[in-house]
């Protein structure tokens, strides 16, 4: 098959990053590069998606992986996976052998599954600040979006989604649902929650969103829900509005340096330095503008203000907040300064990653450290939402109109061929019953 020819299969079937990112995987694949690297490390915690989907679907993966070799004309492909997942190396020796992949197993800390961290680990190179594995000759792309792919060239567009379902429930499970699944029907398939009113964390406890609406749907880049207590402290800091930490961080923060020290993006070399931008709490002008370029390259991992901070103090949100600032007044580090800054790997890196049981420990997460095993089931769901926005690129526009009757894997919503972006399938056979700028609602009934 020609490249381009896949590359227009994998655009049709709808193929995006489905670990979060939603970066349309046709584009990614249009470059050539030495080095495709299938991140398999699951980087959130408490969420095992990412191992059944490689258990579950080895064919359509490794597949995937042969397409991606062949588009980009990569000389190497690598799985990255965590150690408490290393038995998958001996479980897919075989495939691995025939696609010409070897596995790299990363210590169980956290943020591994960053793509920075995993491209350094394996091939040795820094990414450039701001920039993508492509600057230095890789591809990377989550497991699931590259048995998608696999699925694509196939034939079959993307309409289900992998999700974790844990925290706070009586039974957690991993399980396959169409997308625009609503997360009640979810929860209710994990046997419900143990408390009341719970807070949900969609897609992972450390840079997941956090949520109360169980009517909303998943999405292509859903990669779990996390169920916990209103109380809990996570909800707690999560749900702190932007007044109450900064004003907590303007009085509080004493300089230790601590966030900076611990940020997994400084540690790799990177100009970002979170306790430089805690300063500009206390300036104004261009003196805030200055310290603000500290927080250019922070990736928003959540390490500064969940772990490191001794004060609990949130770092990340005052570097996102800068962020938003140097954007509205287009500023950003000159070219000499980041060849001044930016540095090799710290030495002692891997002595300041974060161990995933700290991490439990510390965000009173232990209770919910539980095996969310694959159930396989028969879902038909009588309605779905399916979301048409949560790509990056121009939003799919729906092409389908209320009263159509439409079948699972149906187009119903595209996105002009020069425009950056992916078509939206059905997930499941019925009726249009609703159709905006968000979503196409589909019912069962008559």
């Amino acid at each position: 098959m020609a490249t381009q020819e896949q590359l227009k299969m994998v655009r049709d079937a709808g193929v995006v990053g489905a670990g979060g990112a939603g970066f349309p995987t046709y584009r990614k694949l249009e470059a050539r590069v030495e080095h495709v690297i299938a991140n398999g490390a699951e980087c959130e915690p408490l969420l095992q998606k990412d191992r059944e989907c490689m258990c579950r679907e080895p064919d359509a993966f490794f597949r995937g992986l042969a397409t991606m070799r062949q588009v980009t004309g990569a000389r190497q492909v690598t799985v990255a996976i965590k150690h408490k997942n290393a038995d998958l190396a001996d479980r897919m020796s075989r495939g691995a052998q025939e696609a010409g992949c070897e596995f790299f197993v990363y210590q169980d800390v956290y943020p591994a599954g960053d793509e920075y961290v995993l491209v350094y680990e394996i091939t040795g190179r820094q990414i450039p600040p701001g920039g993508l594995p492509l600057h230095v000759g890789c591809v990377v792309d989550n497991v699931e979006t590259i048995v998608n792919v696999g699925k694509a060239v196939a034939g079959t567009p993307v309409t289900e989604k992998y999700v974790t379902i844990t925290g706070a429930v009586r039974q957690p499970l991993t399980t396959v649902v169409p997308i625009g699944t609503s997360f009640q029907d979810c929860l209710r398939a994990a046997g419900g929650c143990t408390v009341d009113n719970p807070t949900l964390l969609v897609s992972g406890v450390m840079m997941g969103g956090v949520t109360r609406d169980v009517t909303a749907p998943v999405a292509k880049t859903t990669a779990g829900l996390i169920a916990l207590p209103s109380d809990h402290y996570l909800v707690r800091r999560k749900t702190a509005t932007r007044e109450t930490y900064t004003r907590i961080g303007h009085g509080q923060c004493d300089q230790c340096s601590f966030c900076t020290e611990l940020c997994p993006r400084y540690i790799l070399g990177y100009p970002i330095e979170p306790h430089r931008v805690m300063r500009t709490l206390l300036m104004t002008g261009e003196a805030k503008e200055r310290g603000s370029l500290w927080a250019q390259y922070c990736c928003e991992c959540n390490v500064c203000s969940l772990i490191a901070c001794p004060e609990s103090l949130d770092p990340k949100n005052i570097c996102v907040d800068a962020k938003a600032l140097l954007r509205t007044n287009g500023l950003s580090r000159t070219p000499d300064e980041l060849q001044q800054l930016f540095r090799p790997a710290h030495p002692v890196r891997h002595g300041r990653e974060i161990p995933i049981k700290t991490l439990y420990q510390r965000l009173g997460l232990t209770p919910y450290d539980r095996h969310a095993p694959f159930v396989e089931r028969d879902w038909h769901p009588q309605e779905v939402q399916v979301p048409v926005n949560t790509h990056v690129g121009q939003p799919a526009r729906p092409i389908v109109s209320v009263g159509d009757a439409v079948a699972a894997g149906d187009r119903i919503a595209d996105v002009d061929p020069d425009q950056l972006g992916c078509p939206v399938h059905a997930s499941i056979s019925g009726r249009v019953k609703s159709v905006s700028s968000t979503h196409i609602e589909i019912t069962t009934h008559k």
